[in-house]
């Protein structure tokens, strides 16, 4: 039997405005890794302000607008996610969930994009979403599974 190579994620923390438990979201990520199928091996996540992210925006797509993430495919193998935390945490208001999950939910949104799905189209949108919303629904499961049996 083939083992399957996953994802290895880095968790960042380059804001100040927002409380994020980082250590909870990389909990999640790892107890649920078989989610995460490599190609990319190695992901880096890094949380920024508001202004860091408009000014990346700016800088590698040309848009002067906010964004909730970005990502970016930097070799085969290695990618970058960037997240908005205050973002999250208006994205998590909004749909009743903590930052935390919001985090995690903006993190599949960008590993999908760094396995080449796109966003652009309605069809391409609605497609990628069902694909994030199940991946989601799965490490919300696999995170109070394991919570339970503490």
């Amino acid at each position: 039997m083939r083992i399957k190579k996953l994802v290895e994620f880095r968790l960042k923390n380059h804001q100040r405005k927002v409380k994020i438990d980082c250590t909870k979201v990389m909990s999640a990520l790892e107890k649920s890794r078989m989610l995460f199928p490599a190609p990319p091996s190695h992901i880096n996540v890094t949380l920024v302000s508001n202004t860091k992210i408009k000014e990346l925006n700016r800088k590698f797509l040309n848009k002067n607008t906010l964004t909730d993430v970005l990502s970016f495919k930097l070799s085969p193998d290695e990618g970058e996610i960037i997240i908005s935390a205050e973002m999250a945490t208006e994205n998590g208001k909004n749909y009743g969930i903590t930052v935390e999950y919001e985090v995690l939910y903006l993190i599949i949104h960008g590993y999908l994009h760094l396995k080449n799905y796109t966003d652009y189209k309605e069809r391409e949108r609605e497609e990628m979403f069902k694909i994030q919303d199940r991946i989601f629904y799965k490490v919300i499961k696999s995170i109070e599974k394991k919570d339970e049996r503490k």
